[in-house]
């Protein structure tokens, strides 16, 4: 097997190689002395139990994140009824979860190259647990930020990047559609884990539907992350010497401009939508389903592009994804006044911009090489989060 400097990939050039493995060779021979598809000294079943623990991480996590709006509504409703200071403060801690959650892509990404994706992930999951059992003792929504905005969200920020890049380290042929399946636990988490948080809150407290959360996030997620490695990790590189020399390419410049711009305008839809549909006379519960509508098909966008890249490339599948989703916010945003065209603009824009979030790392490992993948793509996690 030999670097392709124009794919940034190894590829199989020998009848020695095992083409039919569809495997991925992450690093540089030499350095297994053996020049052997590092693939190969694990079980089969290795590689999918890799993209399934992925796929449960990324539940876990940002299926939290997206059920946050459930508790938020009922301690607004039900807690801090006629202050509406403390009803603004706890506004924020959405938004401090979100900017967490890509703020420490730059370092997660780093930490899992030169020192362990599982141990960094099970960091990441006792952190994330004890926000939430912490956030069960707060009485002021100040305290929460602190808590379920800041620990929390530094736990989710130590998972995200590694498990949003350590399927791709596994496959070459099958590489979109792995990643493509476990960024789609984004999707499916909160559509599972947000009605739990509202069946606890309602027969419970929010206090018991946080310590409920932080039990099965540690038991699941420890599960999920022994499954979590790559198949070799080059153990010359140290904390030390991290690689500035990306920030001085064009192409680096480039890639994170369009990372920042895409970010900066993707929630924007989600946010505005339901409050549009309203305002021409649409219930807020049909609001509520349209945008369900759009998140169910960006979970389905995000595998369904993932296997697109496959097959037509990564940079064509990604400039098409981006190309729908700016057509469908111009041309059917100003027309989805109903409820028929507002399911198709839910589907339209969910499908192709969840699509967004499977291309990304993609087209990172494309353009700078997929041995770096975790601290490149964790770099332009951390602009995102700018962008957000």
């Amino acid at each position: 097997m030999v670097l392709d400097k124009k794919s940034n990939d190894w590829v199989h050039k020998s009848a020695t190689d095992s083409p039919a493995t569809g495997a991925l060779f992450t690093d540089d021979s030499a350095e297994l002395g053996n020049g052997l598809d590092p693939t190969l000294a694990f079980p089969t079943y290795t590689r999918y139990a890799v993209v399934a623990s992925c796929f449960v991480i990324q539940g876990l996590s940002c299926g939290l994140v997206h059920s946050w709006g459930v508790q938020q509504e009922y301690l607004a409703a039900n807690v801090y009824v006629g202050e509406p200071s403390k009803i603004k403060t706890l506004g924020y801690i959405g938004t401090l979860m979100y900017f967490s959650l890509y703020l420490w892509g730059m370092l997660a990404g780093w930490l899992a190259e030169v020192w362990s994706y599982r141990k960094l992930c099970f960091v990441g999951i006792v952190i994330m647990a004890l926000g939430q059992l912490l956030a069960s003792f707060c009485k002021e929504p100040w305290q929460l930020c602190l808590t379920e905005g800041i620990v929390f969200g530094l736990g989710i920020g130590l998972v995200f990047s590694p498990t949003s890049t350590a399927p791709a380290r596994w496959f070459t042929k099958r590489r979109g559609l792995a990643t493509g399946i476990a960024v789609a636990g984004v999707g499916v988490g909160g559509l599972v884990i947000a009605p739990l948080t509202e069946y606890l809150v309602r027969k419970t407290s929010v206090e018991w539907s946080l310590r409920i959360s932080a039990i099965y996030i540690i038991v699941l997620g420890s599960i999920a992350c022994y499954f979590v490695r790559v198949p070799f990790q080059d153990k010359t590189r140290t904390l030390r010497n991290f690689d500035w020399h990306a920030f001085g390419d064009r192409r680096f410049a480039i890639h994170a401009c369009m990372v920042f711009f895409v970010t900066a305008a993707y929630i924007v839809p989600y946010a505005f939508l339901p409050e549009f549909w309203v305002a021409k006379g649409l219930s807020s519960q049909t609001a509520s389903v349209l945008i369900a509508v759009a998140n169910v098909a960006s979970s389905v966008g995000r595998v369904a592009t993932g296997f697109a890249a496959d097959y037509i490339g990564v940079l064509n599948s990604l400039v098409l994804c981006l190309a729908i989703a700016s057509i469908s916010c111009f041309v059917l945003w100003p027309f989805a006044t109903g409820v028929g065209v507002g399911v198709v603009m839910g589907l339209c824009y969910g499908f192709t911009a969840g699509g967004y979030w499977s291309l990304a790392p993609l087209a990172a490992g494309k353009l700078f090489g997929i041995d770096k993948l975790a601290s490149n793509a964790g770099i332009f996690y951390t602009v995102s989060a700018v962008g957000a």
